[in-house]
């Protein structure tokens, strides 16, 4: 962890333009380039910020997206600033992902392939569900990455915590039409696992594939620190969206209320049973 433990946090958001790998990586340097000139030690990027969901249509943005990422790669060292955020990912095998990467100083530290797929959009039939959570360990501290739906599982926020993350990443891409569950889920994750939240949720306006009807998005990027307070918020503008912590705060919230010690796991394996 760095020896200066107040440091900066941000999300950047814009209106995320559908299938515009090329608009969206210039509006993603810019914000970038701004993050970093301002002081801040990590970003979090939307989800899928460099095309959208684009259902079926996907695989023809393929190398545009991979050019893209390799770009997020090189700008994390260019400007020394952690970046996290979700895209595409297609394998050998013919499978499809929404997987976020975690860079720092132009290295990639973890991958995460988004477990909760939104099905009420279908969301799974378009993409192959992540098996694996993911903690790594930056020049901040143990971090962590989640995807938007998954927000609302606390289950896969407890393991997380549990694998000592001190900050949550969460690209999201969350309508207006929930923007309420969104405040209170990420003020939750925050209390009941006693670490930052950088959640970083786009702006605008797109044509829902799944429904045919216009969605709106906020932009109302979060920064939430362990005992549940908003510290920095957005607006539905593009914009970096920004606050100076003390990481100190995480130890101090947790030896104050030991949740991890007073934790009874020789009960929860009875009180939820397999299913």
């Amino acid at each position: 962890m760095s020896p200066d433990t107040n440091v900066n946090l941000a999300s950047i958001q814009w209106d995320v333009q559908l299938g515009q790998v090329s608009a969206n990586l210039e509006k993603a340097r810019e914000l970038i380039k701004q993050a970093s000139d301002t002081g801040n030690r990590l970003a979090v990027l939307p989800e899928m910020w460099a095309t959208s969901f684009m259902a079926e249509d996907a695989p023809q943005v393929r190398a545009a997206v991979e050019d893209a990422e390799a770009e997020i790669q090189d700008l994390s060292k260019r400007h020394h600033i952690i970046l996290v955020g979700s895209n595409y990912e297609f394998t050998k095998d013919g499978k499809i992902y929404n997987r976020a990467r975690l860079y720092e100083e132009g290295e990639i530290l973890g991958e995460y392939r988004k477990i909760h797929l939104f099905s009420p959009l279908g969301e799974d039939r378009h993409f192959a569900p992540g098996q694996e959570a993911c903690v790594v360990d930056t020049s901040l501290g143990r971090v962590a990455v989640a995807i938007c739906y998954d927000l609302r599982f606390p289950e896969l926020c407890r393991a997380l915590y549990l694998e000592g993350a001190t900050i949550l990443c969460l690209p999201s891409m969350w309508p207006e039409a929930r923007a309420l569950h969104w405040r209170v889920l990420c003020r939750a994750r925050a209390i009941e696992d006693q670490w930052f939240v950088v959640a970083t949720n786009r702006c605008g306006f797109e044509v829902s594939a799944a429904t045919g009807q216009e969605v709106q998005f906020p932009g109302n990027s979060l920064i939430v620190d362990p005992t549940g307070e908003i510290r920095a918020k957005g607006n539905g503008e593009a914009s970096v969206v920004s606050t100076e912590v003390d990481l100190k705060e995480v130890a101090i919230v947790r030896r104050a209320i030991p949740v991890s010690k007073d934790r009874r796991e020789d009960v929860y394996p009875r009180l939820l049973p397999k299913r």
